[in-house]
């Protein structure tokens, strides 16, 4: 529950004084000392505490307008707040009131006398307390105008159960009458909080006439539509601001804020809405945070989704919790984050807010806050501007703090920045102190969320992805920015709800249609299509920017663009990141060799530093997010994806591509390789650091791509070479470090993956053509499969893989893999594990192995494979290891191809007792009492058996349970 002032300090805000605010002062902590009910100031009456709210409401609230007019912001924020306080302290009393009324306890039989003694508790034991040492519910932008009112009902509900206890432990109490009594003590629990809120809510409504900041705290203002450029916020904010001229300084400030409102949302040649038009105010959720807060998790995030953006800002910046921790907005990459701080500096009145936008990859990352804050005053008004003159010279402006880009600093820097926040709470309590507070926004990734701290207080914000609505409004102001464009269709949106649901890439999706024309054409178009058609048409944009050679030469440039950002991909995907460093990326690229001799006359050559190979080659995209920050004097870099699905499928991309070059047996194909380069070495680079199913769309992405009739072949045979005969020599490519057994091992689990996508399943007799059992080298492999792949990617990569127990046609064992779904586990077929072929006929009775010891070894080596799996299987196992370990190692043939141990006979017959199939139990028994009658060692095995026919017996005719009883051995001496 959010809470505000306690009533003494809003009474002392307000000017007011009386007995309660002077007992408070003399008194503080002690009991209230009460003398004769005509005497000292301390003689206080539960209706001279009433009588005092009242009256005070009466002055202080009645004058109220007049006694705000002309503060600075945060002043009258502040002034504001008391007189809420106030409000809900008088709407208590005359709640109150009105119970004694009705109940009559105020009549002449409850005497003064017996009235002081409602003053008698001490501070924290009794009603008084509740007025002067609670916190009263105030508003808050976490909590909506229902909740407010939620809250006040049970404050007053708490105050009237302190009330009723106090009452019931005094003399005088007793003495009342019995009815007036019990009537009051239902009145206090049920009429009372209900009624609170009821006339705080009458009062509060009489002040929004002359108050706007009441208008905006009782949410009277209703948002009907789809809100965009955050015009809500302007319009609740400019009714109370104090209309005077900014100085020079702030004006400049102001005027380059406001300047963005105009701008187009992206540079380039296709008419687009300005930012001011075409930003749609976000869906969000927030929730206080502070110490042990997880905004990172999705779990964590249990407040509704609201859609009224601009009213809960409004009631941020008008209430004083703004100013005593920051606030960190939250979202994924495209969400609109950083258009989101460029429209609120724009849109709050300059006259009551000083808004500096501070843009953290422009900064020094090492600097302090206020260096920082500095930094950005210079890049917006071109004037070198202390932030203390600044922030003196504010006047009634309310300073607000905008830090854009929190895990910018933390992916182009590597530098843990986990106390940045309580930096910015520091800073904070630090201006208050000196008479200039200040509010503060941080802006960062969802991923990142955890990598700071959140001080106590602070507010965390994340903003939704756009629904139907929003993506609805979007559309029609972008086809109002060129009516003589083919308009875009919601349909088209609807085909690729997870794209169109971003605010970037949902502009992406209506720039490539506004270029093509493709998505409307063209109905089928599946995901990776488009992602093929838009990222070749980005890519041919760019390009014609720069190029101005034949035609003929522009495919093959197209190309080498997406190969690059495809490097891009795989530089993010081998270090399990959606972010690269320039570094790091520029390492990559010398790796593998790709050479840009093709854009080497567009370099600079004058006294600037040349560009990177990595800042070439994704600078142009605005769908590859550049973070960046200054630190030590170096300008530190990093790309991501604004869409992670976009370098995904680019991994996907590239690994077709590097596969049907390598069929093609073209060294330089498509790809501009080396000449020298071997066949499949881009492949064996790719393919070597990490599973292709380590995202979940890289494999549909290259099924959608393979063309399988042709590269099945040539990788099942260099899968057969992979397992074989692993090789494996030094790369220049290394993007991770990776031990050259893993290496192998994954490249060869690779290349299984990529058989799969052809649509064949794949089969150990495949691979080991002449090996007498196909399916144990298969084992083998697999853990070495297990051991190379990361423990956190190993079951994730099993999803897509159906594995099955099979023979292969000269009779060998088998197992096949394929990419058939996700069918339940097929069940254990213990022949096939003791290498019986469905056409041998093996003699019903006993078979399997017996020695003890062997059994004892193969438990010792679950113990040091430590698979969580197997862990889970034998700890649900260990009963019946510890007690009889013969009954899971001896196994029983009931007839062809019927196969079980005796303790998977017993766990039937134990299960099916507990079903309602009583032929199921029959046919249970019939089986058991086979396993049992065959075993060498059938002691606790008989006994358990015979426990259960006892329990079952009235189930089963009585002719099997007969036999049961006859068949079973005598039970051995205890």
């Amino acid at each position: 529950m959010s809470r505000g002032l306690r009533y003494s300090d809003a009474v002392t805000l307000l000017g007011g004084s009386g007995p309660l605010v002077r007992a408070a002062d003399k008194a503080a902590g002690a009991a209230l000392t009460l003398a004769t009910a005509g005497g000292s100031d301390l003689a206080l009456s539960l209706f001279d505490a009433r009588s005092e709210a009242v009256k005070l409401s009466e002055a202080a609230i009645g004058r109220l307008s007049d006694s705000v007019r002309g503060l600075r912001r945060y002043d009258r924020t502040q002034r504001l707040h008391a007189a809420h306080s106030v409000l809900v302290v008088t709407a208590f009393f005359s709640a109150l009131d009105e119970c004694l009324a009705e109940t009559r306890v105020a009549s002449p039989g409850f005497s003064r006398d017996d009235q002081l003694m409602l003053a008698a508790a001490r501070r924290g034991s009794g009603w008084v307390s509740a007025l002067l040492d609670a916190d009263l519910p105030a508003p808050s932008a976490e909590r909506t105008a229902q909740m407010l009112l939620r809250d006040i009902s049970s404050w007053a509900s708490a105050a009237g159960t302190r009330l009723s206890s106090f009452l019931s432990g005094l003399a005088e109490w007793d003495r009342a009458d019995s009815r007036a009594r019990r009537s009051l003590s239902d009145a206090l629990a049920s009429r009372l909080p209900s009624r609170a809120a009821e006339l705080y809510l009458e009062s509060a409504r009489r002040l929004a006439g002359d108050i706007p900041e009441f208008v905006i705290w009782l949410g009277q203002l209703e948002t009907h539509a789809v809100g965009r450029g955050l015009e809500q916020l302007e319009a609740l904010l400019r009714p109370i601001g104090s209309h005077f001229d900014p100085s020079a300084r702030r004006a400049a400030l102001a005027a380059a804020n406001r300047a963005v409102l105009s701008s187009p949302v992206l540079g380039g040649d296709v008419h687009q809405p300005s930012l001011g038009d075409a930003y749609i105010d976000p869906r969000f959720q927030v929730k206080a945070a502070g110490p042990g807060a997880r905004p990172a998790d999705d779990s964590w995030w249990d407040a509704d989704i609201r859609n009224d953006f601009g009213d809960f800002l409004a009631t941020y910046l008008t209430t004083p919790a703004a100013t005593q921790a920051p606030m960190l907005l939250l979202g994924q990459p495209g969400a609109g984050k950083s258009s989101l701080t460029r429209i609120l500096a724009a849109r709050l009145p300059a006259a009551d807010y000083l808004v500096v936008r501070v843009a953290l990859r422009e900064v020094r990352a090492e600097a302090a806050i206020q260096d920082q804050i500095e930094q950005a005053i210079r890049s917006a008004i071109g004037e070198t501007v202390s932030w203390a003159a600044l922030s003196r010279d504010a006047d009634r402006a309310q300073p607000l703090i905008l830090l854009d880009g929190f895990d910018e600093l933390l992916r182009a820097t590597g530098v843990h920045q986990s106390d940045y926040l309580q930096r910015v709470s520091d800073f904070q309590r630090r201006e208050a102190a000196l008479d200039r507070p200040v509010a503060v926004i941080v802006t960062s990734r969802v991923a990142v969320a955890d990598r700071a701290r959140l001080p106590p207080g602070a507010l965390a914000v994340r903003l939704e992805p756009f629904d139907e609505p929003q993506v609805a409004r979007w559309r029609e102001l972008w086809n109002a920015a060129d009516p003589a464009r083919r308009p875009l269709s919601l349909s088209v949106l609807r085909r690729f709800p997870d794209l169109a649901s971003q605010p970037l890439m949902l502009l992406m999706l209506a720039l490539f249609d506004a270029s093509t024309s493709e998505l409307g054409d063209h109905d089928s178009l599946d995901t990776g299509q488009l992602y093929e058609r838009l990222l070749s048409e980005f890519a041919r944009r760019e390009v014609g920017r720069s190029f101005s050679g034949p035609d003929a030469d522009l495919p093959r440039l197209v190309e080498q663009e997406l190969l690059r950002l495809s490097v891009v991909a795989f530089a993010m995907f081998h270090r399990d990141r959606l972010w690269v460093t320039e570094a790091e990326l520029d390492n990559d690229l010398a790796g593998l060799g790709l050479l840009f001799a093709d854009r080497a006359s567009d370099r600079p050559s004058g006294f600037r530093t040349p560009l990177t190979a990595g800042q070439e080659m994704v600078g142009r995209f605005f769908f590859v997010q550049r973070s960046q920050a200054q630190r030590d004097g170096q300008h530190l870099q990093a790309y991501e994806f604004l869409h992670a699905t976009f370098g995904e499928y680019l991994v996907a991309r590239l690994t077709v591509q590097a596969l049907h070059d390598a069929v093609a047996r073209d060294a330089a194909g498509t790809l501009a390789l080396q000449p020298q380069s071997a066949d499949d070495d881009l492949l064996q680079s790719l393919l070597g650091y990490t599973p292709l199913t380590a995202r979940a769309t890289v494999l549909p992405f290259i099924t959608g791509l393979i063309d399988g009739a042709s590269a099945r072949p040539w990788l099942v045979d260099r899968l057969r070479a992979a397992v074989l005969r692993p090789q494996w020599k030094p790369r220049a490519y290394q993007p991770v470090d990776r031990r050259s057994d893993f290496w192998t091992a994954t490249y060869s689990f690779n290349l299984a993956l990529l058989v799969l996508a052809c649509g064949q399943p794949l089969r150990a007799s495949e691979l080991w053509q002449y090996a007498a059992d196909p399916a144990y080298w298969m084992r083998i492999t697999a853990r070495l499969w297990t051991a190379a792949v990361p423990s956190s990617m190993w079951l994730d990569s099993l999803s897509p893989i159906t594995v099955s127990r099979s023979w292969a046609p000269d009779r060998r064992r088998d197992i096949v893999l394929s990419a058939a779904g996700r069918p339940a586990p097929s069940r254990v077929d213990l022949l096939w594990s003791f290498r019986v072929h469905p056409d041998d006929q093996p003699d019903p009775g006993l078979s399997g192995f017996h020695d003890d010891t062997s059994f004892e070894i193969a438990l010792r080596a679950m113990s040091l494979d430590g698979y969580l799996s197997t862990d889970l299987l034998r700890h649900a196992l260990e009963p019946l290891i510890e007690t009889m370990p013969s009954a899971l190692t001896e196994v029983v043939v009931h007839g062809p191809g019927d196969a079980a141990s005796i303790a998977r006979t017993l766990l039937d017959v134990w299960l099916a007792g507990l079903s309602s199939d009583d032929a199921q139990l029959a046919r249970a028994y019939v089986r058991a009492i086979e396993a049992v009658s065959a075993s060498r060692a059938p002691g606790r095995a008989t006994a358990l058996l015979a426990a259960s026919l006892e329990r079952d017996a009235d189930r089963l005719p009585a002719a099997l349970v007969t036999a049961c009883r006859a068949a079973l051995p005598a039970l051995p001496p205890t």
